[in-house]
């Protein structure tokens, strides 16, 4: 009668603590209950107690497979780490609020984070463990970047993994119905006027729906118009010149800055902008994508090449198999290429939070998932036969429904992991031609002259938070295109962001980049 007892016990353990699923306790070593059957500790195959890790991770959790994705990735981490860990999803739109909600909560041991959340603030108030003591325990991980954590160093201090990029593969662009821009007799979309074009004729054929509806369209407009002339050196502030690198110029004085400024408010008065965009969210591309999945929108102006081909193109190739797709990269033809470098626009920091104790092991989970192929398969992709298909060296989604593609773990990925996908239709020339002539521009044009640059902001933290506050209120408003008289209402804001301190701030970049070059040269 003893066999009996155990299962059932297993059984209880995984209904009341949610650590390991039902099917765990079928398949594969499952932790129980220990002797005294002690509420809230764990014990794997071996009689140790298992460590509970909690993470949080972007996109929207799959429809099915998260049971067997949990049994599996038990079945490894408790083996190899004596550990399981558990995410919780954050939905694309308000991230940057949500994700510091749940930094501040400090309920959780594994955060993401980037160019899109509130990492650098959070980074500077010691919210994350520093990860240079703990490197020596993750040798396999230390050897798989060869030197290159080096780059997302602040202050001497690691506070995060970052994802690795190879070169190769698109930025930022417009996705497009290419069907309609030949049945509309447009010419090929490969600059900012003949993308205006398609806009203005989408605008005819969908009157109901407003082709931009996310703010982040100004930072297009200025890759299009000035990235072939500029770097960003502190993104929505200052640029330096491509043929003067280590010279800070302001954004604002810049004469390209207000072609955008009058650009953007064309495209308001027009009503090709969303009469509500101060009131979007951060990251709109959801909205977007629920209007191109019933046909009322026929493009997406701003969303990163990478996401688009994960969440959007699968959903509406089903949806729509006729409708032939097209793809505008700002970056390819208007920025200059260079070789990837490390940077935290995507990565994974640890918590020194309530689960400080546990950040050892948490930083040994994230060595498996980069250096272990059955981690970083599981982790990005879910699990084969459930949220994805493997045929030969691809990945691909024929025949998942498009609720059951899982979202990869948030600052994981990893050009030198990942495999190569089939995307349906044209989309598979798409890809193939960004990665090619990505790579190929990259490695011709090198590296970046502000690769390994990082702008320390701690010595004018007060007047950064000041220029937020004016940025907000005057610049933000501006740059959509709500403005009554361009040259007034620039000259105000910038008599306003110079009373906040922009002066000063500046000061300080141009201090630090001179430091800079000094040490490159």
């Amino acid at each position: 009668m003893r066999k009996p007892v155990r299962i059932i016990g297993a059984l209880l353990t995984c209904f009341i603590f949610t650590v390991i699923i039902l099917s765990a306790c079928r398949h594969g070593p499952t932790p129980s209950l220990g002797e005294e059957g002690t509420p809230g500790i764990i014990r794997g195959p071996d009689g140790q107690p298992v460590v509970q890790l909690k993470g949080i991770t972007m996109g929207r959790e799959p429809a099915s497979g998260m049971d067997r994705f949990y049994q599996e990735l038990d079945e490894i981490t408790v083996r190899d780490l004596g550990a399981t860990i558990r995410f919780d999803f954050i939905p694309w739109g308000d991230e940057k609020n949500q994700i510091s909600r749940a930094i501040a909560s400090k309920e959780y041991d594994l955060y993401v984070g980037g160019a899109w959340s509130d990492f650098t603030s959070f980074a500077a108030r010691n919210a994350f463990a520093n990860l240079m003591p703990l490197l020596d325990q993750v040798p396999d991980l230390v050897s798989h970047y060869d030197g290159k954590l080096n780059n997302v160093m602040i202050h001497d201090r690691l506070f995060g993994i970052p994802q690795y990029n190879l070169p190769g593969g698109g930025g930022e662009g417009m996705l497009f119905r290419e069907d309609l821009r030949k049945a509309w007799g447009l010419p090929e979309i490969k600059d900012l006027e003949s993308a205006e074009k398609y806009l203005y004729k989408a605008k005819e054929a969908y009157p109901d729906s407003p082709m931009i509806n996310d703010k982040r369209f100004k930072d297009n407009l200025w890759t299009l118009m000035a990235g072939s002339k500029y770097l960003d050196v502190v993104k929505g502030y200052a640029v330096v010149s491509v043929a003067e690198p280590y010279k800070a110029l302001s954004m604002y004085d810049t004469p390209e800055y207000k072609q955008v400024l009058l650009r953007a408010k064309q495209w308001y008065e027009d009503g090709i902008v969303s009469r509500e965009i101060l009131a979007a969210q951060g990251n709109a591309t959801g909205e977007t994508l629920e209007w191109m999945k019933t046909d009322k929108k026929p493009l997406e102006f701003n969303n990163h090449f990478g996401a688009v081909s994960s969440g959007y193109i699968g959903v509406l190739k089903e949806l729509f198999p006729e409708f032939e797709y097209g793809w505008f990269d700002y970056y390819l033809d208007h920025v200059p290429n260079y070789m990837p470098y490390m940077t935290p626009d995507n990565i994974t920091m640890i918590s020194v939070g309530a689960h400080s104790k546990h950040k050892e092991i948490a930083l040994k989970l994230i060595e498996k998932a980069h250096t272990d192929r059955t981690y970083y398969n599981l982790l990005l992709y879910g699990v084969e036969g459930e949220n994805y298909n493997l045929k030969g060296d691809y990945i691909s989604y024929a025949g998942i429904k498009s609720e059951n593609k899982k979202p990869g773990w948030t600052g994981l990925y990893d050009g030198s992991m990942s495999l190569m996908e089939k995307y349906p239709g044209e989309w598979q020339a798409i890809v193939e031609h960004l990665h090619s002539e990505g790579a190929k521009r990259a490695v011709e044009n090198g590296e970046s002259p502000l690769a390994g640059f990082r702008f320390d902001t701690e010595p004018i933290t007060a007047e950064l938070a000041a220029m937020e506050a004016v940025r907000s209120h005057y610049i933000v408003p501006l740059s959509v295109g709500m403005s009554e008289g361009i040259d007034a209402d620039l000259a105000l804001a910038r008599q306003r962001m110079n009373e906040a301190g922009f002066l000063s701030f500046m000061e300080e970049l141009q201090k630090q980049l001179d430091a800079f070059a000094a040490m490159k040269r």
